[in-house]
């Protein structure tokens, strides 16, 4: 009977921990923008990176928003391109992660997460830049400034 109740008592306080963890993980968002660099602006991406840090967290970015090609308001005629968002994940001088969107006239939603595969180390710093290459085996690309936020 002891050991019964010493085992209930054990898988009760362990729920209780990891129900707790979430709630102590650090998390801080920011606001990411970047574009092509173009004159008509015509590739876009805008949204959020939260950083999720913790004791027992994954260090963790998470990228919600959106990225836009040859936006249908643009006063430029479509050009043939399609337009590339990158994320790179950093500690230090260290690439973490990387992910990279694609958009070719419309609007995608970016919903995805940085992290170091082995889930150990943390990351400091995101870069974000939008490219646009040609649709067809010959012509040119070129990118945008790059935009870097650091972790708050």
């Amino acid at each position: 009977m002891r050991l019964r109740s010493w085992l209930v008592s054990g898988a009760v306080a362990a729920a209780a921990l990891l129900t707790t963890q979430p709630a102590m993980a650090a998390q801080s968002v920011v606001t990411f923008y970047a574009d092509s660099g173009d004159q008509c602006v015509r590739g876009v991406t805008e949204g959020t990176l939260e950083w999720v840090e913790g004791p027992v967290v994954r260090p963790t970015v998470k990228v919600d928003g959106s990225l836009a090609d040859d936006a249908a308001n643009s006063s430029c005629a479509p050009d043939g391109m399609y337009s590339t968002a990158t994320f790179s994940a950093y500690k230090g001088s260290s690439l973490v992660d990387s992910e990279t969107a694609k958009a070719d006239d419309g609007k995608v939603a970016l919903s995805f997460a940085l992290s170091d595969p082995t889930g150990v180390t943390a990351i400091d710093r995101v870069v974000v830049q939008v490219c646009r290459f040609s649709s067809t085996p010959v012509g040119i690309s070129y990118c945008g400034r790059v935009a870097e936020y650091k972790a708050p």
